[in-house]
Order: structure tokens, then sequence, then C-alpha cells
């Protein structure tokens, strides 16, 4: 597949991600996360900010999903993904110390201002989601929030968290499955559940 056809791909993903599509929102993740997440490595040199940093703005791409023209997705996330790194190198004082070059930092943080989160405050997580997505796993009992946890935000497979919690592969599927309703009673279609374990990757890591 040449450049041009990944690209066009994308923006077909992203045509229906803004109908609304999670199952498509959840591809364009997982097709999109790895170079952006090298990229924005490369520049903070820390790759747990980088993480953090993406995982707010995947957040907020779903939440702003329906305000967003369309666009060059790509292009759009690595443009707000430099913004973000900028300003985060900026308020850790070491922006100047850098050898980025920064000759278009304000046009782009403008663009991103604009394009991205309109006039609203620089708050990429919603508080009030994250509290919720906290409440619910608080309501799961003892195992199935461990099952569902190890799952999600500890990336390890049935067969890794049925052998390292001694209950059968069976037992993991119907916990995570448990969870999985619960997630869904409250939230219906609105909010992936990719989105979800990067709020629960946010809140317990």
């Amino acid at each position: 597949m040449s450049v041009s056809e990944i690209h066009n791909e994308s923006n077909r993903l992203f045509h229906k991600v803004k109908r609304g599509d999670s199952a498509a929102f959840e591809k364009l993740y997982k097709r999109l996360y790895p170079r952006l997440d090298d990229y924005a490595t490369k520049i903070l040199k820390d790759k747990v900010v980088a993480q953090d940093i993406l995982q707010e703005i995947f957040i907020k791409l779903w939440r702003k999903r329906n305000e967003i023209a369309p666009i060059n997705i790509e292009a759009f996330l690595f443009r707000i993904l430099k913004n973000q790194c900028l300003t985060h190198l900026k308020n850790m004082k070491v922006f100047e110390n850098t050898k980025m070059n920064v000759k278009h930092s304000k046009e782009i943080q403008e663009l991103y201002r604009i394009d991205f989160l309109k006039d609203e405050p620089v708050l990429l997580i919603e508080k009030e989601l994250e509290l919720q997505v906290e409440a619910i796993i608080e309501t799961l009992p003892d195992k199935c929030r461990e099952v569902f946890l190890l799952s999600r935000v500890n990336g390890m497979r049935n067969r890794e968290i049925a052998d390292k919690l001694g209950i059968n592969i069976k037992n993991v599927e119907r916990h995570i499955s448990r969870a999985l309703k619960s997630f869904r009673a409250h939230f219906g279609n609105k909010i992936p559940i990719i989105v979800i374990g990067i709020i629960l990757t946010n809140i317990y890591s």
C-alpha cells in the first residue's frame, strides 16, 4: 500500500468516526498510535509523558469529532501533537534549550486552539468523564475489577491473566464481559471501549 493509500484509508476511517462509528475509531487509533507515539517520544525524550499527551488527544478527538471539519486526519493529529509537546516543554522550562525548530510554534498553537478546541480551555481529559469511569470500576466485584484492569490497563492477554490469578480462562472472559456490559449500560455507544481503556490507564498509571 502506497503512502497516499495509507493516508486515504485514515481519512475514510475518520469520516466514519465523525458519524459516531466507534469501531472505526478503534481502527484509526491502532493505525496511527505507533507513529504518533514515536514522534512524540523523539520530541520529548520521555515515553511516559508522550503517551499521556497522545492518549488525551485521542480522547478529545472522539469527544469533539462532530466539530472537526473533514480534514487530512494524519496531518491534523501530528500538528496537534507537536503543539502539545512544545507546550509541555515550555511548561517544563526546557523549551529554549531544545534543538527543535519552533519558528512556527505560535501559528501552530493558534491553529490548534481554533481547529480543535475552538475557544475552550486546553483541558483534554474532562474530569467528569474520568470520574464516571472510575465510579463504574468501583461498582464491579473485586475479582471482576482486577481482571478487567489487568486486561485494559496492563495489556495482559486472557491466558496470562488466568495464569497469574490461578483461575480458568473462561472465568477471565466472563469477568471482562461483565465489566464491558457495565460500561456499555452506562455510556451506550457514546464512548468507545478503547477510550475507556485510555482513561483507565490514565487513572491507574
